[in-house]
């Protein structure tokens, strides 16, 4: 009787050595896909325009905005280096991509206006108004706005997700980052667990929340008159 006790003590203690050391792999391949997504995209980040290869589109990446209707500091960031990309002829049109959820909170106009401001011809300038998210951006980039090369913006700790994605929905995507690596240990651990979501949801072929008509990206601009 005894000796079927530690028989089986025997036993279960394998079972949970065995599960500790399945659960250690399985996390530490979890945790490496940033890893992997920052590897596989290495050589397709840049932060000279001088390096830059020419694409039809720039995906500007939507962020946070001010009270006063003015971009805040990272989306200033961001629409300054695709200003940067337009005037130095490596795009041709722009394709502003951020949460209008409410009336109350529209990055898409602030970032139009600041543009349009600053020399960019308004029919070269499209919307797309329910980039949520990442993964949502590029989504609907290339199933809405039929997008197949593009330079994603964003900062820099940003753009490896931002390209992998893009690539993964077919589209022709380098990144260019903006002239400030500021954020990219405040966000760190962020970026790090939004960049297995978005691995997953790649796998998945997660949906956009929404898609709505295609729009036509060689004809007028989208962006809603109102707001010009």
């Amino acid at each position: 009787m005894e000796s079927q006790f530690k028989v089986r003590k025997k036993n279960s203690f394998k079972v949970i050595k065995r599960i500790i050391l399945l659960s250690v792999i399985v996390g530490s391949l979890i945790l490496s896909i940033p890893l992997f997504v920052k590897y596989s995209v290495r050589n397709k980040i840049f932060s000279n325009v001088n390096n830059v290869d020419d694409r039809e589109f720039a995906i500007v990446l939507g962020a946070g905005i001010k009270s006063n209707g003015t971009p805040g500091s990272y989306l200033t960031q961001r629409l300054n280096a695709a200003l940067e990309l337009y005037f130095s002829g490596k795009v041709k049109r722009i394709l502003l991509t951020g949460d209008n959820s409410n009336k109350h909170y529209d990055e898409i106009s602030v970032m139009n206006n600041y543009l349009v401001k600053k020399g960019v011809p308004q029919n070269l300038i499209f919307a797309d108004y329910a980039g949520f998210d990442t993964y949502s951006s590029m989504e609907r980039a290339a199933e809405i706005f039929a997008i197949k090369e593009a330079i994603v913006i964003s900062q820099g700790y940003h753009l490896p997700r931002s390209v992998y994605i893009a690539q993964y929905k077919g589209i022709d995507a380098i990144g260019f980052t903006t002239n400030s690596s500021y954020g990219k240990r405040r966000y760190f651990v962020r970026e790090w667990a939004a960049t297995i979501k978005s691995f997953v949801d790649c796998i998945y072929n997660r949906r956009a929340k929404f898609y709505g008509k295609k729009v036509k990206t060689n004809g007028k601009s989208n962006v809603r008159q109102e707001q010009l």
